[in-house]
């Protein structure tokens, strides 16, 4: 039974290629997302001139303001998806409110209306996953799960490249470029500028995302199969298998950390150990992020449907071990490098290991997760990448920096320590888990097996 006005056409007439036209709208959302949200990776420098900040206060800009209102956003939207019978509906809007701030970032006179600004793009983004994650996850069965989760999670990786390059293609033209006849933007400063410019597409892209359909439920559990669960029983679910969900939810989170903060601070890290202009690091190390993200993630998913149709149920965690252990080296080793260009190859290196376990691993978290909880499970999972990856991944790094080390140039070090700290915690986490998840999936797949042989 479907709640009233929901849209759930019956699985079996829902063809192969409109699945992958919803991953499509869904990746290209999450790209565009990815812009906005790394946009100001490139504008470190011409912002600290600007705003006279310091590297403490970019790192709050990147990190922080992102995370603190999605920390309160994160679980009633959450409910919201798990609930709703019109999930991307929960999309458009969150599509036009961080848009709309990406734009406010352009007229911010301060430290305190920027702050405030990149709080709105984090709330509005905390719309999104939640919502695509449950919807491909009704869409896709689980040997193909994975790689149509991957193919929507490289959309982050893709638009955080697009923005390094965008963002160094607008910045040098407007920093060229005589404004003065541009009427209501002649007087703004050109960092401003990129921030408008990026932010407006956003209206297409809801337009976009209004013409996918929700597909229904499927893969309850026996878990409030037709009505949103009640916040009771989704706090005793997942306190009976805490152990689990911690490590999977604190593996994902160490991992965001890693990747978020090694490649907030790597470009500015560029500039300033090697020289570089921002527009070739914009250009050679989004491009690295363009395609060894896009690459390794969509890697990550194939691998994990070969093995899942092999048998091996536990795939996913073992494709993020293997990961995690690989990468360590030129993670840690590659912000040592004498040149430029073996830092870049060895952050190509470990970008490409990397975002293998990237889909893999919020796939892993949906398939030991009943579909009414998946929602407010990948809300909780988001959050802690939101609250210890962007809140700690870049601040971490500028601690280490100042903090620590007291210098600027010593970027390169504080980088390459915050790789050695957590790689290997991450690593003891994920064999940790294992035997759990191998057992959560037979729980939940006896669980199912009733109500598909009912249906």
């Amino acid at each position: 039974m479907n709640p009233k006005g929901a849209v759930s056409p019956d699985q079996s007439q829902v063809s192969a290629p409109y699945r992958w036209y919803v991953v499509a709208v869904l990746f290209v959302a999450y790209a565009f997302s990815a812009i906005d949200a790394r946009i100001l990776t490139l504008l470190v420098v011409p912002l600290k001139a600007s705003m006279q900040l310091s590297d403490f206060q970019i790192s709050l800009l990147q990190g922080f303001a992102f995370a603190l209102l999605y920390s309160v956003a994160a679980l009633p939207v959450g409910r919201m998806v798990d609930g709703s019978p019109r999930r991307p509906r929960l999309i458009v809007w969150g599509i036009i409110l961080w848009s709309a701030m990406t734009m406010c970032c352009g007229l911010a006179k301060n430290f305190s209306m920027l702050f405030l600004a990149r709080v709105g793009v984090g709330v509005g983004e905390a719309t999104l996953s939640p919502s695509a994650y449950s919807l491909i996850s009704d869409y896709f069965p689980k040997d193909k799960r994975a790689l149509a989760i991957s193919f929507y999670a490289i959309g982050y990786p893709i638009g955080g490249g697009l923005a390094l390059i965008l963002g160094g293609i607008l910045l040098n033209y407007f920093t060229t470029t005589d404004m003065s006849g541009w009427g209501l933007f002649s007087g703004f400063e050109p960092w401003q500028l990129v921030f408008i410019a990026v932010g407006a597409p956003g209206i297409f892209i809801a337009i976009l995302v209004a013409s996918i359909r929700d597909p229904g439920r499927r893969e309850s559990g026996g878990i409030g199969k037709d009505a949103v669960v009640p916040i009771r029983q989704v706090i005793a679910y997942l306190k009976h298998r805490w152990k689990l969900y911690s490590i999977l939810m604190g593996v994902t989170a160490l991992s965001g950390l890693l990747s978020i903060g090694t490649s907030l601070w790597y470009p500015t890290f560029l500039i300033r150990t090697y020289g570089m202009s921002a527009m070739d690091v914009g250009f050679y190390y989004g491009t690295l992020m363009l395609v060894c993200g896009t690459v390794g993630t969509l890697a990550g998913g194939w691998l994990s449907g070969v093995l899942q149709r092999r048998g091996t149920v536990d795939s996913n965690l073992r494709i993020m071990f293997v990961a995690t252990c690989v990468k360590a080296l030129p993670l840690v080793v590659g912000p040592l490098m004498p040149t430029a260009t073996l830092a870049l190859t060895f952050m190509a290196v470990g970008t490409l290991v990397g975002q293998a376990s990237q889909g893999v691993i919020l796939t892993a978290i949906q398939d030991v997760t009943p579909n009414r909880l998946r929602g407010q499970v990948t809300a909780l999972t988001l959050l802690a990448v939101n609250l210890i990856g962007l809140g700690f991944g870049s601040s971490i790094i500028a601690a280490f920096t100042d903090f620590v080390f007291g210098d600027e140039q010593a970027l390169r070090y504080s980088i390459a320590l915050t790789g050695a700290i957590f790689l290997p915690i991450m690593a003891f986490m994920l064999a940790k888990g294992m035997a759990l998840y191998r057992a959560e999936i037979a729980n939940l797949d006896r669980a199912n097996a009733p109500l598909e042989n009912n249906s």
